[in-house]
């Protein structure tokens, strides 16, 4: 793990880089799910990442699927020796928070004369993948972060007005039922017979 500090005014801006090589040891958890607390965190080695909303774990997990679709020139495993400890520190550890989309995006280093790697970065995380073990590990867990997010992240207002908006018209544009017919009772008495209306009289006048 690189980290480049970058001074700017009084303020800095920390830049990690998490190299990756092989498969990874991950773990995806939902925090206080269904509540305005609610968070997914994803970690991939010694990197946390914490998600505060579903548009940001998907946002995560569209780079990575972009980078598998350009990953297909990376080595199945490459050089272990990309990741050995450093004599007399310990590993490092970053974690940061995300929300609200920041930028994510991946992209295929191939430049001549050096090894092949996919960059993903993630908001100031950016991810030195080398291989598709590492990368088929990295790429489910924020997928699984991504179906996660699903439940785990209660609905915006602007989400429960427009699920609201949209009960509400299909309440007015619900075809109605049809009020049903009374059921015509028949019986089974004989029927009297109709009367003969009385002859009409036609009176004839005498000639005169």
């Amino acid at each position: 793990m690189e980290v480049v500090a970058q001074m700017s005014g009084s303020g800095q801006a920390i830049k990690v880089v998490v190299s990756l090589v092989g498969p990874q040891d991950v773990a995806v958890v939902a925090h206080r799910p269904g509540t305005d607390g609610a968070a997914i965190s994803v970690r991939i080695g010694g990197s946390l990442i914490y998600i505060h909303d579903a548009e940001t774990a998907n946002s995560f997990h569209r780079a990575w699927q972009s980078g598998a679709r350009q990953a297909r020139s990376l080595p199945v495993r490459s050089d272990p020796t990309r990741v050995m400890p450093v004599a007399g520190v310990a590993e490092p550890a970053v974690m940061m928070e995300a929300a609200e989309s920041p930028p994510a995006g991946a992209r295929l280093d191939q430049a001549p004369g050096r090894r092949t790697s996919l960059w993903v970065t993630l908001g100031r995380i950016g991810f030195d993948v080398r291989d598709h073990a590492a990368l088929r590990s990295a790429m489910a867990a924020f997928r699984r972060a991504d179906n996660l997010a699903a439940t785990a992240f209660p609905p915006t207002p602007e989400e429960r007005a427009c699920d609201q908006a949209a009960r509400t018209a299909a309440r007015l544009f619900a075809t109605p039922n049809r009020v049903a017919a009374k059921p015509v009772t028949v019986s089974s008495r004989p029927t009297a017979p109709a009367r003969a209306l009385p002859a009409a009289r036609t009176a004839i006048g005498r000639a005169v």
